[in-house]
């Protein structure tokens, strides 16, 4: 995999508040940077209220003293529905009497430095959960834009906390070796995790079973300042109250009756470091507030003990079941769900992955060659094209176990169809089978098997490559990416 670049400041300012609006129910969502002692100039702007007219829109303090004022807030201001202030885009966009409009203004060394504004035009949509939630994430608003510029990339003469990020991703490159994949809705995934890697802002990991999501929240404890210090992980499914109060809190010696001995939890543990929650959603409601109490003021007590303890995490939270959907049907607190949800990372599935499939599929088997039990197991021709055509509802889990099935049955030699056994399939991604080998008894390598594939997707689209029905559509690949590898390919 190509050692990740660093992006330039309007991406990552589109990347917080594409995470923003997957809680935050708005508009018209603006960062506006302040560009000199009495200007507001529009840093980034989305929602469907924005228009060509907020590029580069700015707002005279000197005129609008209303703004100049609330600018040095020290929190985020919610402006009353009766309250007949001037609205921050008057000039430009019409909005509704009685409208949402809440503003954070962003500080650095204690001075202002911009302002987020979310506007919405039904009103009552910012609860107190939501206006804590953007105060928070206006903290790490503030750190990019006074370590960036909007023309260069994350690269600042002073330290920095995106700065760190970057000198990580160059100097621990290593650290990609292990996640595999090239797939654009990987590269996505990949993005926000170098994003999000290098701050201490909680991080909600959502996904299929079998995407990978402790994988994901071992990167981001690899990249981040922590990483030299404990990964401790939970799995919060099939605990009771008591069970999961002592594991996450640890207990005192006779604080229940097979309490022999006193037993540190999983927060003494990881302190330093990096806690994983993983299916945080089955977390007993019983639990939930005093997990929230913990988060929010960074100490707790054992069961059964007195002595108020300290601790100094990073939190890291996954889930298969839509955690948004669990609040609404009350079985999770909704102020634990912003608590944790501060930054949300989306694992896709397998399916959506096309191009992944057979770098995964390859290095399983790479594992299983190294191991020397199988040196010579690889994939036939018939074999990849099987691959390509399951659903894969298991996700990254059940290639694995595919693969790990399939080189016992096949001996350690060419793994085929038959071998793999699987059922189903998209029929929309069915191709021509593949030509056999010239030889009886020979089996292709991985690229030849690889360019049979992409001959096969060349010939039904007629060689066409871009746009629909083109060959990078059916195989599910950008048309640049398919490209690259014809020309390594020597197509």
């Amino acid at each position: 995999m190509n050692t990740p670049v660093p992006i330039n400041i309007d991406s990552v300012l589109e990347l917080i508040l594409t995470a923003l609006n997957d809680i935050v129910d708005y508009e018209l969502a603006v960062i506006l940077k302040k560009t000199d002692n009495s200007t507001l100039t529009v840093q980034k702007a989305m929602g469907p209220l924005k228009n060509e007219k907020m590029k580069d829109y700015s707002i005279n303090l000197g005129l609008r003293r209303d703004m100049a004022e609330k600018l040095n807030y020290p929190e985020p201001y919610l402006f009353p529905e009766e309250d007949d202030h001037e609205d921050t885009y008057e000039e430009i966009l019409d909005m509704p009497n009685g409208h949402s409009c809440l503003i954070s203004p962003l500080h650095s060394e204690g001075a202002p430095i911009g302002l987020l504004t979310l506007d919405h035009r039904q009103c009552h949509m910012f609860s107190p959960q939501i206006i804590r939630f953007v105060g928070t994430i206006s903290r790490m608003i503030e750190i990019i834009l006074s370590q960036s510029d909007a023309s260069s990339y994350l690269l600042s003469q002073q330290k920095s906390l995106l700065e760190e990020r970057n000198r990580l991703l160059t100097e621990r490159a290593e650290e990609f070796r292990s996640v595999i994949g090239e797939s654009p809705a990987w590269n996505i995934v990949l993005e926000l995790i170098r994003t999000v890697a290098a701050s201490d802002l909680p991080v909600l990991i959502q996904g299929e079973t079998g995407t990978g999501k402790e994988q994901a929240a071992q990167l981001i404890h690899r990249l981040s300042t922590r990483r030299d210090r404990p990964f401790i992980a939970l799995n919060c499914s099939a605990l009771s109250a008591g069970l999961a109060e002592s594991e996450l809190f640890g207990h005192e010696k006779g604080a229940f009756t097979s309490a022999v001995t006193q037993r540190k939890g999983r927060f003494e543990l990881a302190h330093g470091g990096t806690l994983f929650l993983d299916e945080i959603g089955d977390l007993p409601p019983e639990v939930q507030p005093k997990l929230l109490r913990t988060l929010q003021e960074g100490s707790f007590e054992r069961v059964g003990g007195e002595k108020t303890l300290r601790t100094d995490v990073r939190v890291i939270a996954a889930s298969h079941v839509n955690l948004k959907e669990a609040v609404e049907k009350g079985s999770f607190r909704e102020d634990l769900y912003y608590r944790l949800g501060v930054f949300p990372i989306g694992l896709p599935p397998l399916r959506e992955r096309g191009e992944d499939i057979i770098l995964l599929a390859e290095h399983f088997l790479d594992q299983i060659r190294t191991s020397g039990k199988y040196p010579g197991v690889n994939l036939s021709s018939d074999g990849v094209q099987s691959l390509l055509n399951h659903d894969w509802p298991g996700n990254v889990r059940e290639l694995q176990n595919v693969i790990r099935r399939a080189a016992l049955i096949a001996g350690g030699g060419s793994i085929g169809r038959k071998h793999l056994s699987l059922e189903g399939g998209n029929p929309n991604k069915s191709l021509p089978q593949l030509a056999p080998p010239e030889k009886e008894g020979a089996f292709p390598s991985l690229d030849e098997a690889m360019a049979g594939h992409i001959k096969a997707a060349l010939e039904r689209t007629k060689g066409k490559i871009y746009g629909k029905n083109g060959a990078a559509e059916l195989l599910d690949m950008k048309p640049t990416t398919l490209q690259s590898r014809m020309k390594k390919l020597g197509i």
